[in-house]
């Protein structure tokens, strides 16, 4: 039985601007969820291709976040989400039941929104 224990904003996507950014409608619900896996870290990744001569290298932001979600909330791809001052970006959502075969709560993959 899924029970959460913290609380986030959720945002449905409305669209793309002219760049081709996605926007959010402004209103987000709130939403009830449990962190699983909230990690951040900083890599070193090469920036030119003959790198091996240059040793030039760039700092790369990679996440690894990963939420269960409330099966009230519904969160799809592509909605965007946001706790204690950190907007993230839905990349994939996982239907997850119970034994019984009755969904519980949805597992959500979350990206780091620049």
């Amino acid at each position: 039985m899924f029970r959460p224990n913290s609380m986030g904003k959720l945002s449905a996507r409305a669209g793309r601007d002219l760049h081709g950014r996605p926007t959010y409608f402004p209103i987000g619900v709130d939403c009830p969820f449990s962190p699983v896996d909230l990690t951040q870290k900083t890599l070193k990744t090469s920036v030119r291709a003959d790198s091996s001569a240059t040793r030039g290298s760039a700092d790369e932001t990679v996440s690894t976040t990963v939420i269960l979600v409330d099966k009230s909330m519904k969160p799809k791809n592509g909605d965007k989400f946001e706790f204690e001052g950190t907007s993230y970006e839905i990349v994939s959502t996982h239907p997850r039941k119970r034994v019984t075969g009755v969904l519980d709560h949805y597992e959500c993959a979350l990206q780091v929104l620049p």
